[in-house]
């Protein structure tokens, strides 16, 4: 059987959706853990609060605080505060440019081609040899030979 609760399986009891045995269920967990109560208590509290302030006299409280920090907000974002933001950005962007070029330049391991040894210049040249074949055909071989 599962012992634990949700939120969903809390709302649910709360607002009456459950059926006889799911109800019972969630009774014998409230009873048991005093976690789930105060789950419980405080989802009623948190509720019955957002019903008072939304239907209650600090509703036009809530929406004249609301529309003073988005006006704060707007008025706090004008250009001459986000230019530092812009000098600090680009002279960061700057000195890791700067920093990559030196380590790059001096500290970066250097990978040259490899040389390759000189080989003396030989010339082949091709020995033709012409041989009859079992068969009665003249057969020719080359041999390459260095001078």
């Amino acid at each position: 059987m599962n012992d634990q609760l949700t939120f969903d399986d809390l709302q649910a009891y709360r607002s009456g959706q459950l059926s006889g045995p799911a109800r019972h269920r969630v009774e014998r967990l409230l009873l048991e853990n005093p976690f789930y109560a105060d789950a419980l208590a405080g989802l009623e509290a948190m509720q019955q609060t957002a019903t008072n302030v939304a239907n209650g006299p600090m509703a036009d409280q809530m929406v004249d605080l609301r529309d003073a920090l988005h006006r704060r907000i707007h008025e706090s974002a004008n250009r001459k505060r986000l230019w530092p933001l812009w000098i600090a950005t680009t002279t960061a962007a700057i000195l890791f440019m700067l920093a990559m070029a030196i380590y790059f330049i001096f500290f970066a391991p250097k990978h040259y081609p490899k040389s390759r040894p000189a080989v003396p210049a030989t010339k082949t040249v091709l020995n033709k040899q012409h041989t009859m074949g079992e068969t009665g055909f003249y057969l020719i071989n080359y041999q390459r030979v260095a001078c």
